[in-house]
C-alpha cells in the first residue's frame, strides 16, 4: 500500500505555544518553543500509509467498501449516528499516519529529569508535528477530489466522531499494514506511539466543499476541548 514519508514539518513557535491553549506569548516562551522544534527536528519521523476503497453503501450507522487495491476485500465500518456524512462519497481515504516513538521517549526522559518545561514545550511541538501530517492527507484527498471534479468530506476518525466508539479503530486498522509505519494498535484500541492517528475522509460529487473540514461540532469531545473555546462552529 502507498506510504507517504518525507513529510515536511515547518513548524512557528507560536502555534506551539498556542496547541495547548496557551493565549499569552511571553518572549521566554518563544525561545523555549523555537528549542523545541529543534530539538523535534531530530527526532520525529513523519509518515503514514493509505489505502482507497469505494463505498458500496451507507446503511444506518454502517459503511460498505472495498478496496480498490486489493480484490475480495468487502468490509463494513459501524462508523454509528454519523455514517451519514459519508452519504455524498463514491471513495474513501482510510489511514494512519504517526511520527514515530522518538520524542515521545525523548518527553518521558525530560520529564524523568526534572525538566517540565522542556518536556512539555516538546511535546506541544509534537502535537502540531502531528498535525502536519493529518494536513498532507488532507491534501491528498482534495487534490485526488479535484482531479475527479468531486468535493470532500470532513475528516472522521474513532474515538473523536460522536458515535463511533474507540474501539472502532479495530476495523479501520484491519484494512492497512499498520507495522508499515511501526505503529501498532494495542488491547485498548490505542495507536501506539502516541503521536500517531487514524482517518477516513470521503471524496464524491456529494459534497459541495473543496477542503476537508472539521466535525467540531459532532466531536465526542466538544463540550472538554479547548479548542471548541475558539472554534464554536
Amino acid at each position: 500500500m502507498p506510504i507517504l514519508r518525507d513529510i515536511p514539518i515547518a513548524l512557528q513557535p507560536e502555534e506551539v505555544i498556542a496547541s495547548r491553549g496557551q493565549r499569552q506569548i511571553r518572549p521566554a516562551l518563544l525561545k523555549d518553543a523555537n528549542e523545541a522544534i529543534a530539538l523535534g527536528n531530530t527526532l520525529w519521523k513523519p509518515e503514514a500509509v493509505y489505502d482507497w476503497f469505494d463505498v458500496h453503501a451507507v446503511t444506518g450507522d454502517r459503511v460498505q467498501i472495498s478496496s480498490r487495491s486489493q480484490a475480495g476485500s468487502e468490509t463494513t465500518l459501524r462508523v454509528g449516528p454519523k455514517a451519514d456524512l459519508l452519504e455524498g462519497a463514491l471513495r474513501v481515504l482510510v489511514s494512519v499516519g504517526t511520527i514515530g516513538p522518538a520524542l515521545e521517549q525523548r518527553v518521558h526522559d525530560l520529564q524523568e529529569a526534572g525538566e517540565g518545561l522542556r518536556s512539555y514545550m516538546l511535546d506541544s511541538a509534537g502535537v502540531v508535528g502531528l498535525g502536519a501530517v493529518g494536513e498532507a492527507l488532507r491534501c491528498l484527498a482534495e487534490e485526488t477530489a479535484a482531479r475527479e471534479e468531486w468535493g470532500v468530506s470532513a475528516a472522521l476518525s474513532p474515538g473523536s466522531l460522536v458515535g463511533w466508539e474507540l474501539v472502532g479503530q479495530r476495523e479501520l486498522c484491519a484494512l492497512l499494514p499498520l507495522d508499515s509505519i511501526g505503529v501498532r494498535l494495542n488491547g485498548y484500541c490505542v495507536l501506539e506511539p502516541h503521536k500517531s492517528f487514524s482517518v477516513v475522509i470521503g471524496i464524491g460529487p456529494g459534497y459541495d466543499s473543496s477542503h476537508v473540514g472539521s466535525v467540531c461540532k459532532f466531536c465526542a469531545l466538544k463540550n472538554s476541548c479547548w479548542r471548541r473555546r475558539e472554534d464554536p462552529s
